[in-house]
């Protein structure tokens, strides 16, 4: 199941670097600078983040608790985007993606107790109370 995590996350930073590339890049990217209609840029700015998340990830990849957070955001934002582009109806091949995305997120988040180490309990810094 690690494996799963693994592949999402390296999934997760390709598609979104990817598209933060060509959404940064494209015609609605920087070259508009002064139009007003950026708004491919302004979400590719935001997909730097969600790709960001897969190496923030990385040197706690069997922690519980830093595992359940990103998962979660991972299945929400893969989830919201596939219901967007499913609403658009002008991006299949996007919205597949999200949709593979979303339920491999899905999958290991349910798998995740299966080798993250347990939670240390107590406070966000992992004190006990």
């Amino acid at each position: 199941m690690q494996l799963l995590f693994v592949i999402v996350l390296v999934l997760n930073l390709l598609v979104e670097g990817f598209a933060a590339f060509s959404l940064i890049a494209g015609p609605g990217g920087l070259s508009a600078a002064g139009t007003g209609n950026q708004w491919s840029m302004h979400y590719g700015f935001a997909a730097v983040a969600i790709a960001s998340a897969s190496l923030w990830i990385w040197p706690r990849r069997t922690d519980l608790n830093a595992v359940t957070v990103v998962l979660g955001i991972l299945l929400v934002f893969h989830t919201g985007l596939a219901v967007s582009l499913a609403t658009a109806g002008d991006q299949q091949a996007g919205m597949v993606i999200h949709v593979v995305l979303a339920a491999l997120s899905l999958v290991a988040f349910a798998r995740r107790s299966s080798w993250c180490a347990p939670a240390s309990g107590g406070s966000i810094r992992g004190e006990s109370t």
